[in-house]
């Protein structure tokens, strides 16, 4: 019983400290994020972002939405570390498949439809987030 009020007491300090950008776990394990890393963005953030680009990814329209390249920009700003971009790769693997189907050539082909100096890898379910070259993975370069 006193274990289980240690638990509860510590799952309380947590919620309460506002830990909800915490790393993200993939399904599938591949994915482990550091312990005392805080992305600065959280998977609601992603998904949120990432929503108006629905119909462009699944096929169902030739360009993005400009609501899609404003958010692909507001992540990408977000976005300085190869940490982050780890974090940002796990976070894409888990929200893309809840959109249906999708092309993931038209996620690396999303900077240039939305004319911004940014660059997503094609993103699958079988991407491992922490061996990505990140090197070239966002921003091509840090001109605007």
């Amino acid at each position: 019983m006193c274990t289980s009020l240690k638990f509860l007491a510590m799952l309380i300090f947590l919620i309460a400290s506002g830990l909800s950008k915490v790393s993200i776990v993939s399904a599938n394990g591949d994915f482990s994020g550091t312990p005392g890393y805080m992305a600065p963005f959280s998977l609601q953030e992603i998904q949120g972002s990432m929503s108006p680009c629905r119909p462009f990814f699944v096929g169902a329209s030739p360009n993005p939405l400009p609501s899609c390249c404003e958010g692909a920009r507001n992540i990408a700003e977000l976005t300085s570390t190869k940490r982050d971009e780890q974090e940002l790769c796990s976070c894409l693997k888990l929200t893309l498949p809840q959109e249906g189907v999708y092309d993931p050539a038209r996620l690396a082909s999303l900077g240039k439809k939305c004319n911004i100096d940014v660059y997503f890898p094609p993103i699958t379910r079988d991407t491992d987030c922490s061996k990505w070259p990140f090197s070239s993975f966002l921003f091509l370069s840090q001109t605007w």
